[in-house]
């Protein structure tokens, strides 16, 4: 027996069925005569579209106001009757997946306060791993280049030394009077001018791996993480890590916010004005902003 035989419809049946579409034109057959009664009161409406100059007039618009009312609130009701068993199937829809789905991993954007998934758990144990190996081998290399530049300070330090007898060993060889002495004194510069030159090439030589030392303390975290390995099922993981920016509120009273007023949307500012002026009884003014009472027509 086939799917067509028993009328079930198999996953992914209806993949190419505009939905909204086919809810659309049941709508508007259902609700044709609400649709139609509302369109005719609106173009009464419009029919009259004239200054009010006397209360006769005021109320005859006044009569069709209540009709559009009656005809609003009518087919408001009827919406949420509609849309009631979508909504009710969207959460079981949402509920059925995100049972599962939540304990996998925490979704994105929700709450801080949710519990953790198993992905969650799992990276925690992996980013402390990760953490710990990062700050060894930082650690490492601050003490390779500790030692790399305590190094090059000393041969340094001898180098200077060098040069210095170097120096005075040419000095003593200008002031040699007999050539006995001179060829002395010539003997004592040229050993003096080649220790200094092995002092230099070996000063260069620490310098150059004290640089090289110092370069290495800034290697990015993410390279000091990365390990890939192979699955049992053949395909591959890496592990690393990366920047993530974040902001979280710990104490609003602390929060400078002058700092973030020009990131408030006017929204966000009017909501916040509109609880002030409530809370004042709408009683004070605040520069930049308009508080008070006024009129408001009301027809009933």
């Amino acid at each position: 027996m086939t799917n067509l035989d028993t009328g079930y419809r198999g996953l992914g049946d209806n993949q190419n069925v505009d939905q909204a579409q086919l809810v659309t034109d049941r709508l508007a057959l259902d609700y044709f005569e609400s649709v139609k009664s509302a369109k005719e009161l609106i173009s009464e409406g419009d029919k009259n579209d004239l200054p009010v100059t006397s209360d006769d007039s005021a109320l005859f618009l006044g009569a069709i106001i209540k009709q559009l009312r009656d005809r609003d609130n009518l087919l408001e009701a009827q919406r949420e009757a509609e849309k009631q068993p979508f909504l009710r199937g969207g959460n079981a829809v949402d509920s059925f997946f995100f049972s599962v789905r939540d304990l996998i991993a925490r979704r994105k954007g929700a709450a801080r306060t949710a519990k953790p998934g198993m992905i969650d758990r799992l990276q925690a144990r992996i980013d402390a791993w990760q953490e710990a190996k990062i700050a060894a081998e930082r650690a490492r290399l601050e003490a390779e280049r500790r030692e790399a530049a305590r190094l090059a300070a000393i041969e340094q330090a001898r180098l200077n030394k060098l040069r210095q007898e170097a120096e005075e060993a040419e000095r003593a060889l200008a002031r040699a009077r007999s050539e006995a002495s001179r060829a002395e004194r010539e003997q004592a510069a040229r050993a003096a001018a080649e220790a200094q030159a092995r002092a230099q090439a070996e000063a260069n030589r620490l310098a150059a791996e004290a640089e090289e030392a110092r370069l290495a303390t800034h290697v990015k975290s993410a390279d000091i993480s990365r390990v890939r390995g192979a699955t049992e099922n053949g395909g591959g993981v890496t592990l690393t890590t990366a920047r993530e920016a974040y902001a979280i509120l710990t104490d609003k009273m602390l929060v400078n916010m002058e700092a973030l007023r020009p990131f408030f949307t006017d929204a966000e500012v009017e909501k916040a004005l509109r609880a002030w002026a409530k809370s004042t009884g709408h009683k004070v003014q605040m520069p930049g902003a308009e508080v008070g009472f006024r009129n408001k027509g009301v027809t009933r």
